[in-house]
């Protein structure tokens, strides 16, 4: 059974559903615990749906891939788009003292992914965001 998955998928909301489908068919036999299955599918979900919504100026089709490689302490997530340069890793939490729906407009969800990760790495190349999330286990 191989231990990593590599998709590509077009920049569309729809297209969403069939990516965490084929990721959740890919780590059911893996016997990855709940916890962990759950962290995968919110991280990717997050992650997934701000590029879509915030990534591209244009209304043009682009391609993002996801890869995933589960290892014997590790599972990680490679998400990688040609969309606007943008680096999660730079963005401040959302001030507490704001009401959740107004917390969820400042990146209240980038902080659910930095919660439940432990660790994260960005980087540029080629006119590309490549953003890795590890979950340990």
């Amino acid at each position: 059974m191989a231990n990593s998955l590599s998709i590509s998928f077009a920049n569309d909301m729809q297209e969403l559903t069939h990516v965490l489908q084929v990721v959740n068919v890919f780590l059911e036999p893996r016997a990855l615990s709940s916890r962990i299955v759950y962290a995968v599918n919110l991280i990717l979900e997050e992650i997934l749906m701000n590029i879509i919504k915030y990534g591209y100026d244009d209304e043009e089709s682009h391609e993002i891939e996801v890869q995933i490689e589960v290892e014997q302490e590790e599972v990680a997530l490679t998400v990688i788009d040609d969309g606007k340069e943008f680096n999660p890793l730079t963005i401040p939490g959302p001030a507490r003292s704001k009401s959740a729906m107004d917390r969820l407009e400042e990146g209240l969800g980038l902080q659910f992914v930095r919660h439940m990760r432990n660790a994260m790495e960005y980087r540029r190349e080629e006119d590309k965001n490549i953003l890795t999330i590890w979950i340990f286990l």
